[in-house]
């Protein structure tokens, strides 16, 4: 029952994320690249973003420099601790950020049409308790 949960749950992340990967293509943006942009916003730290994603810190710094290089991302020193930086969206990034969001909305949307709004709340409330800590 675990294995099937999990796999259901890793496949509507993969659908949703490949029905909008033309779009994000068109965007210059790829795979997990709107959560790091998405996670930035909150956590502006790389090793913050890397707990938050639940990713391995390299990982992260690879894809950091890539949306660096393609302008949705800068870096500057954080004035509160000069031994670290900060990441902050570029005016590029936050608009790629608001497009990705519109197109992944839409296609969750479509598949929450499906569902009763009954349904769509029970959803809610069940991966809200999934989500808790024991």
């Amino acid at each position: 029952m675990v294995w099937t949960v999990l796999a259901r749950i890793w496949r509507l992340q993969r659908a949703l994320r490949e029905e909008v990967e033309p779009e994000l293509a068109r965007l210059g943006l790829s795979g997990f690249a709107p959560w790091l942009l998405r996670v930035v916003k909150a956590h502006p730290h790389p090793m913050e973003v890397a707990r938050a994603m639940g990713l391995p810190a390299p990982t992260v710094s690879q894809m950091v420099r890539r949306l660096e290089a393609q302008g949705f991302l800068k870096r500057s020193l954080d004035p509160k601790d000069l031994r670290r930086y900060r990441l902050e969206l570029t005016p590029k990034g936050e608009e790629a950020l608001k497009e990705a969001e519109r197109l992944l909305e839409a296609a969750l949307s479509r598949r929450l049409a499906r569902l009763s709004e009954g349904e769509r709340v029970l959803l809610v409330q069940l991966l809200g308790k999934l989500e808790e800590a024991e």
